[in-house]
């Protein structure tokens, strides 16, 4: 088997996107988050303060997780593609179609998604440090219920513990800073084939995931409580950040995607390596 012309630019997309320059806008992200990330270590300094946020948000995210991919349904997804003229009948049939079809389904995910979290942001952002947990919550839900369909349309079950730690890990390195992220993103790739014995320890795992990622954005979200900044803030950072999380979870699955259906060396002779 020989991937599609299709199939072939968006193996090169994938390429070009590991290795990509931090843009224009990610690296004045990473300049003005500097000195919040200095404010919110003073901020998590207060007694109770970090604790409190560090355990109820790590505990509501995990819940979120569940909840989130428990809403993501693969019946509504072979509807999505029956919508496009696909004729399939099976999940299992969404492996053998193009990946042209996957993107056919995907069209405008990301820009639904960010409109969303701005949305909500914004409105946090108004009552500062009260709604920062809400805020916090309803974010990763709606890029978790992003991350589950783009995984879906994928092929893959999200409804598997291991697929929910997959999903849970996209959105923790989209925290991270930039330069780090082919790093972890061939990291996050290669580990997501597991053994029978391995996957005991899935929800111990997503746990600690969770519990990190409650924390970064805890961390990048404190802006929200400068008053004259908490709207612009609050609902750019949502958009920018699920962005992100849209972008890295399109270039992640459909490469898993690439990867299992198609020889590896065959992949890399393609890409010159």
């Amino acid at each position: 088997m020989k991937p599609s012309p299709y199939e072939e630019r968006v193996l090169r997309e994938i390429h070009a996107w590991r290795h990509e320059e931090p843009s224009w806008l990610r690296r004045k992200v990473q300049w003005v988050n500097r000195p919040l990330k200095a404010l919110s270590k003073q901020a998590l300094r207060i007694p109770g303060v970090g604790w409190t946020l560090e355990h109820v948000v790590a505990g509501l995210v995990t819940c979120t997780n569940e909840i989130a991919q428990d809403t993501t349904s693969r019946p509504a997804t072979l509807a999505a593609f029956q919508a496009k003229g696909y004729d399939i009948r099976e999940f299992s049939d969404i492996g053998g179609l193009d990946l042209k079809a996957v993107d056919d389904v995907l069209s405008g995910l990301d820009l639904r998604y960010q409109s969303l979290t701005a949305a909500h942001g914004a409105a946090a952002g108004l009552a500062g440090v009260a709604g920062l947990a809400a805020d916090i919550v309803a974010l990763v839900a709606l890029n978790l219920r992003a991350t589950g369909q783009i995984a879906l349309c994928c092929g893959y079950d999200i409804s598997l513990p291991e697929e929910r730690e997959y999903a849970l890990n996209v959105l923790t390195m989209a925290t991270q800073a930039e330069e780090k992220e082919g790093r972890h993103a061939r990291a996050l790739a290669e580990r997501h084939t597991r053994t029978a014995i391995e996957q005991t320890a899935v929800g111990v795992t997503v746990r600690g995931t969770a519990r990190v990622l409650g924390m970064r954005l805890i961390k990048l979200k404190l802006a929200q409580v400068i008053p004259l900044a908490a709207v612009v803030a609050g609902g750019g950072f949502n958009a920018y950040y699920t962005t992100r999380v849209c972008e890295m979870a399109r270039h992640l699955y459909r490469e898993r995607r690439l990867q299992d259906k198609y020889n590896r060396d065959l992949l890399n002779s393609l890409l010159g390596l």
